[in-house]
């Protein structure tokens, strides 16, 4: 599974990111260049020169690494859980053309490992870096804006690769490895002709190294939509990537989440949010960028995050279960990136305290029953300091489905109805899901960032123990909802009570 700095395995977004890949450019010998240019232009005023020179010291120097993005949603991994992703590199190219073809002239070639294929697991772990390893450098890169990149890997059935091959025989360079063992990741054509990049998913349109200047570059796998299940029991890989200038050391979120004694809470879920809006609904809407969860200790750590360091903001939203409590849900709206945030106190419902359930139905159809993927967000409304009210998706506790864990989570409907107290069939005609959401059950601390602090309030003797949420649904598989938008409002929730959902979410037109 992804990883996230030092937090537990997670599953994203969207919303939740594979690996990334930085790039950095740096100008070797600048000065030294400039005293030689120099040297030579006494020399030449001595003796007398026609012509000029040229050096290679012009162009910058690209340093590829791997990162490790929290790209991906909360827990388990892409139709997994999958313990490891391997992946074998041998080159990475940049055009400052878009619309330029794999076999047009004008690449520019920032990594070539094609002589010695770099074998990498993008699910091993990393401590709070966003660099894991290098994997090359290449000088004398020319100057321009680049705005399309491409990501080679080596073909499975090459007659050779690397040595020792993490995959096994068999099993190809690239590959799974899951409780069945180790799969080979199947690829498509466009691994051979580079996995591209354009323009449109470069942040600002462009990446642009610049003669004598530095320039980082991360390219981002979505792990969870980039890992697609064959249904043969293969796997495929169908890359979503992105790319974006980064810094090595700024571009990070990290924090501390601890309780009412400032001891770390293990295995916090920690969410970062931005808000967009949603076609019916009057309020902006959190929708969730990266999410991990905390370590032993409380940490977690996002690195790298797409944005300007002291300038693009995230909300972060945290929840949390353990130690036989469950927590009151903690928001900090605008965080800059290149934030630590410090400690960020969480209160107790109470000791055995188990959050509350919403409970209810989706349902989906075209002219006959036909199964959907419905997501569903949990939200609540909160407003940051001389803001407007947002709604915030809140992560959730522990859910009653069997697809990989994700945040928020999804539920696929089908033509029998899932086993749930009291039993509720399916409608006449419909697939159906009978979903059970466990979710905080006490009103959240709301704080925002300014002055290098959260700003949360202090914690209350004791929560507020109720919380109101709205269910809000989604799908790319169908075309009209009942409700419309498919959101149901007004859900109070207790601690250790089921909170009926008496709207059912329907959706039709479904294919």
């Amino acid at each position: 599974m992804l990883r996230s700095g030092v937090g537990k395995p997670f599953r994203r977004v969207t919303n939740l990111t594979w690996r990334s890949i930085m790039i950095t450019s740096r100008t070797r010998a600048f000065f030294l260049a400039i005293g030689i240019l120099g040297a030579l232009t006494a020399v030449c005023w001595m003796v007398g020169c026609n012509g000029s020179s040229s050096t290679n010291n012009s162009g910058g120097t690209v340093t590829t690494s791997l990162s490790d993005p929290p790209v991906c949603q909360n827990s388990s991994g892409p139709i997994g859980p999958f313990t490891q992703v391997w992946v074998t590199v041998t080159k990475v190219t940049a055009h400052i053309n878009s619309n330029a073809g794999p076999s047009d002239s004008g690449w520019v070639t920032l990594l070539d490992l094609s002589s010695s294929p770099k074998q990498i697991d993008l699910f091993s772990p990393v401590s709070t870096t966003c660099v894991l390893t290098e994997l090359g450098s290449t000088s004398g890169l020319p100057p321009g804006d680049y705005q399309q990149i491409r990501l080679y890997l080596l073909d499975n059935t090459s007659s050779s690769g690397p040595s020792p091959n993490n995959c096994g025989t068999g099993n190809g360079f690239n590959c799974v490895v899951n409780s069945s063992g180790t799969i080979e990741l199947q690829l498509s054509s466009e691994a051979q002709t580079g996995l591209k990049i354009p323009s449109g998913q470069i942040a600002g349109g462009k990446f642009t190294i610049t003669a004598g200047q530095a320039t980082d570059l991360n390219i981002n796998f979505d792990a969870c939509s980039s890992i697609v299940a064959e249904g043969n029991g293969q796997f495929r890989l169908k890359p979503v990537l992105h790319a974006g200038e980064v810094s090595l050391n700024n571009n990070t979120i990290g924090g501390t989440v601890v309780d009412g004694t400032g001891a770390g809470i293990s295995g916090a879920t920690v969410l970062l949010e931005q808000p967009a809006g949603v076609t019916g609904i009057t309020d902006m809407v959190d929708q969730v960028q990266y999410a991990t969860t905390t370590d032993s200790s409380g940490n977690f750590f996002f690195c790298p995050v797409q944005g300007t360091p002291g300038t693009t903001t995230y909300d972060v939203v945290i929840a949390a279960q353990a130690g036989g409590a469950t927590y009151n849900p903690d928001i900090v709206f605008k965080v800059p990136v290149g934030t630590a945030l410090g400690n960020l106190a969480m209160v107790s419902e109470g000791a055995g305290s188990s959050g509350g359930t919403l409970a209810g139905q989706i349902t989906s159809k075209d002219a006959t029953a036909l199964a959907a993927d419905v997501t569903l967000s949990p939200l609540v409304a909160a407003t940051p300091a001389g803001g407007s009210e947002i709604l915030v998706t809140i992560p959730w506790l522990s859910t009653n489905t069997t697809q990989a864990a994700a945040q928020p989570q999804n539920f696929m409907t089908q033509a029998t109805a899932n086993v749930v107290t009291p039993a509720v069939a399916c409608p006449t005609g419909t697939d159906c899901y009978n979903y059970q959401i466990v979710l905080p059950a006490s009103a959240a601390q709301v704080g925002t960032f300014s002055g290098g602090s959260a700003n949360l309030p202090p914690p209350p003797a004791s929560p507020t123990l109720t919380i109101t949420y709205s269910l809000l649904a989604a799908t790319s598989s169908c075309t009209t909802a009942t409700p419309s938008p498919a959101v149901v409002n007004s859900l109070v929730v207790t601690p250790g009570t089921t909170t009926p959902v008496s709207t059912a979410l329907a959706f039709t037109g479904c294919t």
